[in-house]
């Protein structure tokens, strides 16, 4: 029988600089005191994680509970049996974007709780799916970045210091400084436009960059994606924009467009794109979304 089965506790030991594998330990002994098997899967590096993920699914698994952030959610929905399983998150990150939408439990014993009382009523989630040349499928759970905050999610990465989600506003500062514009040209059904601006980025959640509220009105349950795009001004008027969207009160301006789709092709010359905080590579991206393809235990 399923509920037989143990729960796959994932966890970046690297997460958060250790404290992925920390929360994990916590969240092992709160299984044992529910009287519920569950087993550690960790890795390595990103590879064999997902390798072992794999594998574990394959055996049998009642569920699979992430400790770690918006990066290892996002390392685990590559793997297609893992898409398979419910699946919970104990937020253990930098950013727990995405873990914010549901205002997820932090304490390991309130987290299991909460993923076991859902468990016979998982919520229906939409996932985002990218296809590019040559590439397998990239599914993801947040957003694709393209332009400005892919840039600040990869300055962000390399900041390897204790900083929490202040990794990415410093981030943001040292982007702000040597603010570039960038092309694109974005596709949605028979319409197709081109612009100079600074992002054209594609969410299913609302925000990104540990909590900075991109897409404000998005939902992860109605079938569709925001894109969020934003046009060139000059550097003091984008400055003030920049402003205006970390405090969610950008969705009026002129310079920013967000438009709901199912699917949509942007490209971006060698723009580099990032996804729940990790990076994906180069367009063009074609853009859609996958209703209901996560089952989640929140």
């Amino acid at each position: 029988m399923r509920d037989e089965a143990p729960f796959g506790v994932v966890v970046n030991p690297s997460s958060a600089l250790g404290r992925g594998a920390r929360v994990a330990t916590r969240v092992l002994a709160a299984f044992e005191a529910a009287g519920v098997h569950a087993i550690e899967i960790s890795g390595s590096d990103a590879a064999d994680c997902q390798a072992r993920v794999r594998a574990a699914s394959r055996e049998g698994l009642r569920g699979l509970v992430l400790v770690g952030g918006d990066g290892l959610l996002g390392l685990v929905l590559q793997v297609a049996e893992a898409r398979e399983l419910p699946i919970g998150l104990v937020p253990a990150g930098s950013g727990n974007d995405f873990a914010r939408q549901f205002a997820l439990e932090h304490a390991p014993a309130a987290a299991v709780s909460r993923i076991l009382a859902a468990e016979h009523a998982p919520l229906s989630v939409d996932l985002g799916v990218v296809e590019r040349p040559g590439a397998a499928e990239h599914w993801f759970a947040g957003g694709l970045s393209i332009g400005l905050d892919a840039a600040i999610n990869r300055r962000a990465n390399a900041l390897r210091l204790p900083l929490g989600p202040f990794r990415y506003h410093i981030a943001l500062v040292a982007e702000i400084l040597t603010l570039k514009q960038r092309r694109f040209r974005v596709r949605v059904g028979s319409s197709e436009r081109s612009f100079t601006g600074i992002l054209s980025t594609v969410m299913n959640a609302r925000a990104i960059g540990g909590g900075i509220p991109l897409a404000p009105r998005a939902s992860v349950h109605d079938g569709m994606l925001d894109l969020v795009e934003v046009t060139d001004g000059t550097k003091l008027r984008l400055l003030s924009v920049l402003g205006l969207l970390a405090r969610a009160q950008h969705e009026d301006l002129p310079e920013v467009t967000i438009t709901r789709v199912e699917r949509v092709r942007v490209e971006a010359g060698d723009e580099i794109a990032y996804s729940d905080g990790e990076l994906v590579g180069t367009g063009p991206f074609e853009v859609r979304v996958a209703p209901g393809a996560l089952r989640f235990l929140a």
